[in-house]
């Protein structure tokens, strides 16, 4: 007995005796733009309200400050928000107004810390709330706990390197405030509430002095510093989350002159030890965490600059976790943003990428696929789908297989265990196959 839905021919099954099946996921580039002169950061985001994912990015020496508008997630359309953010680096997107657009934040190392007001319609205009130079790096969050978010910058190469954060007042008025100066190319900050107290702390690290640091909020944003650790070896990169599905925060960086990606697991009492994630990523940069597999543990990400190259380190979920290395892209020439967003809006992670020597702006789709709930609820063996067959499905020498495993992770060959399976076949040819059972 067969099934026929929607041109598909579509049986259930049985597998006998087969060895286990090897997930994988591959990613598919898509180019956003060449020819843009030296891309530092990229940040995904909605910025005209139609439910896709638009695309931020600076460009260091072409003083640009550009998003990108999604089409179809084939096409994007250039707009250039500003060519005066000179040696633009940072950026971030947030309605920094409560008007309810989408406001964007650049790191100007001449200009400051650049607030672009959208008027709603993606025309905008420039404030400049903190006269930072050799600002770098950005975060948001709301630090004073009053329901507006403020800004967190770096400033890396000045004479009096600094973090800080910018206090948002409302009506567009912003107070600038130190939280460490005379720190030596302070070069990322991250905003999060580290030991859990309703607080927002910052997290931070600076390569020439060797220090990953957090900063612990005592409510009133006063600060107070705690070393996670002091190295020789750069660190160049600083992110948090819990890598280990303990319940408490976690620290994710990269090492520069050790080319390593590590994290520090948290106690839960803020005391921190080291574990290794990858190494040989040469001249790491940047460094960020997201469930790539769906699987429900946190995977990692980052870039490498001199290999050229945006890696993930899938985690296995043991405790501590084990990691293995998969390479997204490694000739994508001086990789130094990533942002991890859903561009195409098909339920899984894609990966967004700025290469400096590249001049380029990709993104990365994800061919982990997700089922639909209701497809999912169909699929169950207790609603009695038709055909039962045991052993191997008779299959022809040209098959072309794309195979799922129920939580819709494509997987790389026909090698499936011992259960029940939901099977699609179009014009002979298996389109998937997924576990039920």
């Amino acid at each position: 007995m067969k099934l026929i839905t929607d041109g598909f021919i579509r049986v259930v099954c049985i597998l006998l005796g087969l060895a286990s099946l090897s997930p994988a996921i591959s990613f598919y580039e898509h180019t956003i733009a060449t020819n843009y002169n030296n891309p530092w950061y990229v940040f995904g985001v909605d910025m005209d309200n139609d439910t896709d994912v638009d695309v931020v990015a600076s460009g260091r020496f072409g003083n640009s400050l550009t998003w990108w508008e999604n089409i179809d997630n084939v096409n994007f359309i250039r707009h250039d928000i500003s060519t005066t953010s000179l040696f633009a680096m940072g950026v971030y997107a947030d309605d920094m107004d409560d008007d309810d657009d989408v406001d964007v934040l650049c790191a100007s190392q001449t200009n400051g810390v650049e607030l672009w007001e959208n008027d709603g319609s993606q025309t905008f205009t420039r404030h400049i709330i903190a006269s930072w130079a050799f600002a770098n790096r950005l975060d948001v969050e709301d630090v004073d706990s009053d329901d507006d978010p403020d800004v967190l910058a770096v400033c890396c190469e000045a004479s009096n390197p600094f973090v800080g954060w910018i206090e948002n007042e409302g009506n567009l008025n912003f107070t600038p405030h130190i939280i460490k100066d005379n720190w030596d190319n302070v070069n990322c900050v991250y905003a999060i509430d580290l030991d859990e107290d309703i607080d927002v702390d910052v997290l931070a690290s600076a390569s020439q002095a060797g220090d990953i640091s957090w900063f612990e909020n005592d409510g009133n944003e006063n600060f107070t510093e705690h070393l996670i650790l002091h190295t020789y070896a750069r660190p160049s990169s600083v992110y948090a989350d819990d890598i280990d599905s303990d319940g408490d925060i976690d620290v994710l960086a990269t090492i520069c002159v050790l080319d390593q990606v590590v994290w520090f697991a948290n106690d839960g009492s803020e005391n921190f030890t080291q574990y290794s994630i990858g190494s040989q990523f040469f001249r790491p940069h940047m460094v960020r965490s997201a469930d790539i597999d769906d699987d429900d543990d946190i995977d990692v990400i980052g870039t490498a600059i001199n290999r050229n190259e945006i890696a993930w380190w899938e985690n296995d979920g043991s405790v501590p976790p084990q990691w293995t290395k998969h390479v997204i892209t490694s000739s994508f020439t001086g990789a130094t943003g990533i942002d991890v967003k859903d561009v195409d809006s098909d339920g899984d992670l894609d990966v967004l990428g700025a290469a400096q020597f590249a001049n380029s702006i990709r993104w990365w789709e994800n061919s982990l696929v997700a089922i639909d709930e209701d497809d999912r609820e169909s699929l169950q063996p207790d609603n009695k789908l038709p055909t039962i067959i045991n052993g191997l499905l008779p299959l022809t020498d040209r098959v072309y297989c794309k195979i799922f495993d129920i939580t819709g992770r494509r997987v790389q060959t026909l090698n499936p265990k011992p259960g029940i399976y939901f099977v699609e076949i179009e014009e002979g040819y298996l389109q998937k196959i997924v576990k039920v059972k």
